[in-house]
């Protein structure tokens, strides 16, 4: 692909799409601008080039263009003005190229999908159902499908690698529905209001941040935050939310831990609690009234099975009294011996 032309690379892409969408892509589009691809869309046609690998990949190489994350904000290496470049002016070019991202998109959003990075479209699939993660995960290249599945959580990638050995019969409907709506959330996590997943720093690297401030007095940790968020507000906010987390609580002391639970919401407690660690949860239980622990029971036996998301919004609601008193230097922890 590097050897070709820009208008080489332009014409491909128009071969992607269908004569109807590819002829009212260039409507409003220079004459010259137009007459050009034409020419190159006919050397094409007569190489018999069109359909080949060399244009699946060119509209590859636009996808990934438009997802590349750069020093935390989204980098579009402008695909479109290079392959334009001294026919098209910058406002036509901008024009050309999003709507031939949303062409693309229409036509296979698995385009899209398969030429994200592995954090991105982990991060896409979030809290969707095994089922499509794994008609997904299949119709991804296979070192690409291998790198998505070592970021799911373990429940869930367990559960998609046994949807994967029973496939089912899936209409081409459903797979289009699926791949479009996986694609959006592609595109939403890639905007430029977006947080970028290739450059977030690892978890295990912030909680390490996190624990190390924790241990500091209240003035010098302030001091210490300040300076990451003058550098970075949201790794300033989840160092600071990794000060307490969902699996601490079995280090609060019971007195600190008893008086944060009286602010949670027996209906939240009973999502929270929902498939939590045996450890968590006898904590938790043996720090509530018997009354409230009854209420727990009731909204428990009520509710219908909570999805991955509401749980963990339920588990940071309970932490959240419990940060707000770490943060006031009031939370209490059992000292390791």
């Amino acid at each position: 692909m590097a050897s070709m032309s820009g208008k080489h690379k332009a014409a491909l892409l128009l071969t992607n799409l269908d004569p109807a969408t590819a002829t009212e892509l260039l409507k409003g589009q220079p004459q010259e601008v137009v007459q050009e691809l034409a020419i190159e869309l006919s050397r094409i046609d007569a190489s018999g080039e069109a359909g080949k690998e060399s244009a699946v990949t060119a509209a590859k190489e636009f996808c990934t263009t438009l997802q590349r994350s750069v020093a935390g904000n989204l980098h579009i290496k402008s695909f479109i003005d290079t392959v334009l470049k001294g026919t098209a002016g910058k406002e036509k070019a901008a024009e050309f190229k999003a709507q031939m991202q949303k062409a693309i998109y229409d036509k296979d959003p698995f385009i899209a999908i398969g030429s994200a990075s592995a954090p991105q479209i982990a991060a896409a699939l979030g809290d969707e159902p095994p089922q499509a993660i794994a008609m997904i995960l299949s119709n991804l290249p296979p070192k690409l499908g291998t790198e998505v599945l070592t970021r799911l959580d373990e429940e869930t990638g367990n559960k998609t690698v046994w949807r994967m050995t029973k496939p089912g019969e899936i209409s081409a409907k459903t797979m289009r529905r699926i791949g479009e709506m996986v694609c959006k959330k592609l595109v939403d996590l890639t905007s430029e209001e977006g947080i970028p997943f290739e450059e977030t720093l690892p978890k295990e690297i912030l909680r390490k941040v996190a624990i190390l401030l924790s241990g500091l007095s209240k003035n010098k940790r302030d001091i210490f935050l300040e300076s990451i968020q003058g550098n970075d507000e949201n790794i300033a906010k989840t160092v600071q939310a990794l000060m307490v987390t969902w699996e601490d609580i079995v280090k609060v002391e019971n007195r600190s831990l008893q008086e944060s639970l009286r602010k949670v919401d027996a209906s939240v407690l009973a999502k929270a609690l929902f498939g939590a660690d045996l450890i968590i949860a006898e904590k938790v239980r043996s720090n509530i009234s018997q009354r409230a622990s009854e209420m727990v029971d009731e909204e428990t036996a009520l509710m219908s099975e909570p999805r991955k998301k509401e749980i963990f919004e339920a588990r940071e609601e309970v932490v959240k009294p419990l940060r707000e008193a770490n943060e006031a230097e009031e939370l209490r922890f059992i000292e390791e011996e």
